[in-house]
């Protein structure tokens, strides 16, 4: 047996999964059938739930929610899910105004499970989880913006430091890491993204104002980290230089890595914006702009296609999702753009996104945040994307139906879910997965 398969057999135990031998071949990730949906009850009276869909194109009940996973509590703004499923099935969420972390076993999705709930206590000073920060194996890191009872005065702005939650084997919380620096003193620093790279993590940092202590407005960042995974700590602090427009830099959100080259893309929300770097190795990185997306264009969630030729990201200012020719990376050039088609309760426009493994099917949700500093409500709806790895187009699956209004995408806005009729909720974070099975 290999060294990479004993790491991921003694992972699986540990976090309770299995205790059996994995499969080789069912453990590589494929076409997934099914989309996970991290999302909110609306009314907040309700549990928030992971919902379970069927993502499979030739099954009979395509768009149809299969299953969810209560998870004991409500009020938590659910946000984001792991960037990629992991290869031992394990799920990581965060709820945004709760300042929990939720650990599933989902190796097998339909009999999916809440394994653990990672509660604040007064003995951790990090808040508001954004972003599950991991690869396929290995570590677990979840990007916390804010520290406790931060409210916006002018002494906190640049000296609350948010950071990183890193979980054990288990999925316990095990110790926090401060983004804290010799160098960041002069800048925001609340981590919220991020991408691995050659035994680095770039995190970014896109702004102060979610924890509900807030009391002040939304403060946008301009700098991007870079931590040696080897010494869990940061190794530099990057300020991002505005461009032509003077406020390209605003709000670094989205980070990705260029497939097997050494270059980092960095989006910015608030700045509308996209940079590189190819010297995050280096004692002194550097970003350089590469392409404006334009002031009102809020590029999310964004991913590279498995072989580096693609940059698709969500604009949730334009109701879009653009693919970028990312061929020469440091000239991108626009390949394809498609309308999410707007419907009633569009006030933001697309937000989670997640893709398949295989490159072929984007999955974007449509709701944003609602925090103390920042609130914008989306359409509450989850589409599916096919995607020509050849040409670049996009193409909005119309057979991804909703299976109580036939309407294209599946909305969240129903009465009945398979957990009971607790009403509408508000989908965020999405995740395509296949099961793992496990040979005895």
């Amino acid at each position: 047996m290999g060294r990479r398969m004993r790491r991921l057999l003694a992972l699986g135990a540990a976090l309770g999964l299995a205790a059996c031998r994995a499969s080789p071949q069912d453990v590589r990730v494929g076409n997934e059938p099914y989309l996970l949906v991290w999302a909110g009850d609306d009314d907040r009276r309700h549990e928030d739930f992971l919902a379970v869909l069927d993502a499979n194109p030739r099954s009979r009940r395509y768009g149809r929610v299969l299953a969810t996973i209560p998870v004991g509590s409500t009020g938590n703004e659910p946000h984001a899910l792991n960037l990629m499923a992991r290869a031992d099935g394990a799920v990581v969420a965060t709820g945004l105004a709760s300042d929990r972390v939720f650990v599933f076993d989902m190796h097998e999705p339909l009999e999916g499970k809440l394994r653990r709930v990672i509660e604040p206590s007064s003995s951790r000073v990090l808040r508001a989880p954004v972003a599950v920060l991991t690869e396929r194996q290995g570590p677990v890191f979840v990007a916390h913006a804010d520290r406790a009872r931060y409210r916006g005065l002018g002494r906190e702005v640049l000296d609350a430091p948010g950071g990183l939650l890193e979980l054990d084997p288990r999925g316990r919380a095990m110790r926090e890491r401060s983004a804290a620096s010799k160098d960041s003193r002069a800048y925001i620093i609340a981590p919220t993204g991020g991408a691995f790279l050659r035994g680095h993590l770039v995190t970014t940092n896109r702004g102060h104002g979610w924890v509900a202590s807030t009391r002040t407005a939304f403060l946008p960042g301009i700098a991007v980290q870079v931590w040696s995974l080897e010494k869990r700590r940061v190794r530099a602090t990057v300020p991002l230089e505005a461009g032509p427009r003077g406020e390209e830099n605003l709000g670094p959100l989205g980070a990705a890595t260029l497939g097997p080259r050494r270059i980092v893309y960095v989006s910015t929300h608030d700045g509308g914006a996209l940079y590189a770097s190819d010297s995050i190795e280096l004692e002194r990185p550097a970003f350089r702009l590469v392409y404006d997306f334009g002031a009102d264009a809020r590029p999310v969630g964004a991913a590279v296609t498995p072989d580096g030729r693609y940059y698709v990201v969500a604009l949730a200012g334009r109701d879009q999702v653009v693919a970028l020719d990312v061929r020469d990376p440091w000239r991108p050039k626009p390949a394809f753009r498609i309308d999410i088609p707007p419907r009633r309760f569009r006030v933001a426009g697309p937000s989670g996104l997640a893709m398949s493994a295989d490159g072929g099917k984007f999955a974007v949700s449509d709701y944003t945040a609602d925090v103390p500093a920042y609130r914008l409500d989306g359409d509450r709806r989850v589409h599916v994307l096919r995607f020509d790895e050849e040409t670049g187009a996009l193409e909005l699956d119309e057979r991804f139906r909703d299976e109580k209004t036939g309407e294209v995408g599946v909305s969240f806005e129903r009465a009945v879910w398979p957990h009971g009729e607790t009403g509408p909720a508000r989908p965020h974070g999405v995740l395509f997965v296949a099961p793992i099975r496990f040979e005895d």
